[in-house]
């Protein structure tokens, strides 16, 4: 780094220290997101146009792909977010690394850290957002959709009777998730278990035996294109699988379902069908 960008970075990051005071705090205009799912969140608040910089793989809404790439989650560059001035940069828990977290902070950057731990977390944290960024009113609007729908399906579909879930993440290692993870939950609310909730891991490690000895009533591929189709044809040449007798083995939008966004809680509505029609199915396969 040359002596003008030394200058450069130094007045920055000493201007950004100062704007990040509790007496001078003002509405955010300048954003970066550190992960794909913070940028919809941004959106969902409606500031995306407050985004000057977002990493690889923000690609919804279609407006994202035309902001500022920074690298990728875990790779940042910053050389560029120092270029492009954020006033708040948005970091995600579970991917960026707390290093390169904490590198940022050190330069003076104001970072905010989340997570989401649980679905009402989605809604809660579009709220924050719009309130960072003087958006309340369009913030607060989508959170109570979304807090609705959650609250219709809960009441439509978790106390159902019960229907045996395997979701998976990848193939080779073979991933899943636990009930800690937003996915597990999801299926929790429409009435299925999981039938990896106990583990440690958010995301495990687990066999094909281990699946096939838990006999799931419904497999669920979160894989993309090529892939996905060739994970879907593994598990239907297992003739023991109650999943494959009933033709209950389906392929979903990987994109949709593995980000905790509001599109993971669109799609909540199309996941309980195909849980409730797995329920239906299990109840004819007994006659």
């Amino acid at each position: 780094m040359n002596v003008y960008r030394k200058m450069t970075y130094y007045l920055i990051a000493g201007l950004l220290s100062l704007l990040s005071m509790p007496g001078l705090a003002q509405p955010v205009e300048r954003i970066i997101s550190l992960a794909p799912s913070l940028t919809e969140l941004v959106f969902s608040a409606g500031a995306g146009d407050k985004l000057v910089g977002v990493v690889s793989y923000s690609n919804y809404p279609a407006e994202a792909t035309q902001i500022s790439q920074i690298g990728h989650f875990d790779n940042l560059n910053l050389e560029r977010i120092i270029e492009l001035q954020p006033d708040l940069i948005l970091a995600w828990r579970a991917s960026n690394k707390p290093q390169d977290i904490a590198r940022l902070q050190n330069m003076g950057f104001r970072v905010l850290v989340r997570d989401t731990q649980q679905l009402d977390d989605i809604p809660n944290l579009i709220e924050e957002i719009g309130r960072l960024t003087n958006q309340t009113d369009t913030a607060h609007a989508e959170a109570e959709r979304l807090r609705q729908q959650l609250s219709y399906l809960r009441a439509q579909y978790q106390d159902k009777s019960p229907v045996k879930v395997f979701y998976q993440v990848w193939n080779q290692p073979l991933i899943t998730v636990n009930d800690e993870q937003f996915i597990g939950q999801a299926m929790a609310l429409c009435g299925g278990i999981n039938i990896f909730a106990d583990q440690t891991a958010l995301a495990p490690h687990v066999s094909r035996e281990a699946v096939i000895n838990a006999n799931p009533d419904l497999i669920l591929l979160g894989g993309m294109g090529e892939v996905q189709q060739a994970w879907l044809t593994s598990w239907q040449a297992i003739p023991l699988l109650t999943a494959q007798q009933t033709n209950q083995i389906f392929m979903l939008n990987a994109d949709l379902y593995q980000r905790p966004t509001a599109r993971l809680i669109d799609g909540l509505a199309h996941l309980c069908r195909l849980i409730d029609q797995t329920r239906s199915a299990k109840q004819l396969n007994r006659h």
